[in-house]
């Protein structure tokens, strides 16, 4: 996950956008009953209007509005499962963690908690929504730590096999690959795997056509990135899905396999881009940023005239690292000043890494747009970090575990999902 992403969870709680009007539907209505909790239209709307936002930021095609609130509604139903899972498995944050976790906030800030709390109330952040925010996202973040450390581990040998069979061929290349899942739940019925078969099917026919794979993860993935055109980065070798990782090595750009059958379904995989890694010294940058994101308190204008004001103080003789600890809507970096560390290419969305290459160490950038906010960034140091041998074998074991991790945490997911007592009291649009 890149440095600056924000969980879906963070942004459906802290930005409120302007909801449709009543004409059009009851805000309060309930949209689906997920085991014990419930999501709102309110809710609903609200992340449909910043997807879009984020779709229009990113200039990329809006989905159909039905196809759109289909998958924002599904993203909002893994959120709430995840939450009651969380609560199931005795994983909470007292009001006690919480404050402690608010006062070390504050004292970083240089503050105690009432000015604190006063100050974020002064620029516009709802108090009681930040620590609710602060409180479940711990939650879940601590629900998927646990999980994946008890179900995922690699060995030394799991590495030693790994460098075996690559050799000295392909270890040298990332590949930025896209990905459609059509899921299937445990144990389907042979009716539902030829009902699947059958959408992939009609995926490769149009595939064959021209319709674009973006397009079609849109419409038809059940993964966690379809609304980001199925995308999912730039992996290394060690980082693809066991699954794929033969017909991605042997795919040229522009490719996409047959659909792959796993426990969750058939999956269609896209090579995007292959770039070769060969050189052993890897090029780093550390920055840091301010970080405000419009809503109804805050304007694009104003956000990004506020940061047009912050740069110049900061070149006027005012402390960078402060100001973010007081404005920055990146609570995590904020809280350290601003600071993101040093960062490999391609760690950070594409606007940021784009303008951090053009800066010169001590420079402060104009404000940009990114699809999380408006950002005010300063280039803190530049390095060239030496790829040892050691290093090789620590990166491809951190790549085989993060993989790992996450294969058994989404597919974990996948299963919460389909043994979920969801109900949709008005059917949502499909």
């Amino acid at each position: 996950m890149k440095i600056f992403q924000i969980s879906t969870l963070i942004l459906g709680i802290l930005l409120s956008l302007p909801p449709v009007t009543a004409a059009q539907t009851s805000l309060d209505s309930i949209v689906a009953i997920v085991d014990e909790s419930v999501i709102t239209e309110r809710e609903l709307e609200n992340r449909v209007s910043l997807v879009s936002i984020e779709f229009k930021q990113s200039n990329r095609q809006l989905p159909k509005n039905n196809v759109l609130r289909r998958q924002v509604l599904e993203a909002l139903i893994n959120d709430s499962l995840l939450l009651q899972e969380a609560n199931r498995r005795g994983i909470k944050i007292s009001d006690s963690q919480l404050n402690q976790t608010m006062q070390r906030l504050a004292r970083k800030n240089n503050l105690n908690l009432s000015d604190f709390r006063k100050t974020l109330i002064a620029d516009g952040v709802n108090y009681d929504k930040y620590r609710d925010t602060i409180r479940k996202e711990i939650t879940i973040s601590t629900l998927s730590r646990q999980y994946s450390q008890r179900y995922a581990t690699i060995s030394d040998a799991e590495v030693d096999d790994f460098i075996k069979l690559s050799g000295d061929d392909n270890t040298s290349f990332e590949y930025r690959l896209a990905h459609i899942l059509i899921a299937l739940p445990d144990a389907a019925t042979p009716e539902e795997v030829n009902k699947a078969q059958q959408i992939a099917d009609q995926i490769l026919s149009e595939l064959d056509q021209g319709t674009s794979f973006d397009e079609l993860a849109n419409t038809f993935s059940a993964g966690d990135t379809a609304l980001q055109g199925g995308d999912l980065g730039w992996r290394r070798k060690a980082e693809i899905p066991s699954l794929f990782t033969t017909q991605v090595l042997d795919m040229e750009p522009g490719g996409h396999t047959e659909p792959i059958r796993s426990a969750s379904g058939f999956h269609i995989v896209h090579l995007k881009e292959r770039r070769d890694l060969e050189q052993s010294i890897s090029q780093q940058t550390r920055s840091r940023h301010i970080l405000i994101k419009p809503n109804e308190l805050i304007s694009e204008d104003d956000a990004r005239k506020n940061l047009l004001e912050f740069r110049q103080r900061i070149l006027d003789g005012e402390d960078f690292a402060r100001l973010a600890k007081l404005y920055s809507v990146d609570y995590t970096s904020g809280a350290d000043g601003g600071n993101i560390g040093w960062m490999d290419p391609g760690a950070t969305v594409k606007e940021y890494e784009t303008v951090t290459d053009q800066l010169k160490v001590g420079d402060i950038s104009q404000p940009l747009r990114s699809q999380f906010g408006w950002h005010l960034i300063e280039v803190t140091g530049r390095r060239s970090v030496d790829e040892t041998e050691q290093n090789k074998r620590n990166k491809i074991y951190t790549q085989l575990l993060q993989q790992k991790q996450s294969e058994v945490f989404d597919l974990w997911k996948r299963r919460l999902r389909d043994e979920a007592y969801v109900v949709f009291p008005s059917k949502p649009d499909a």
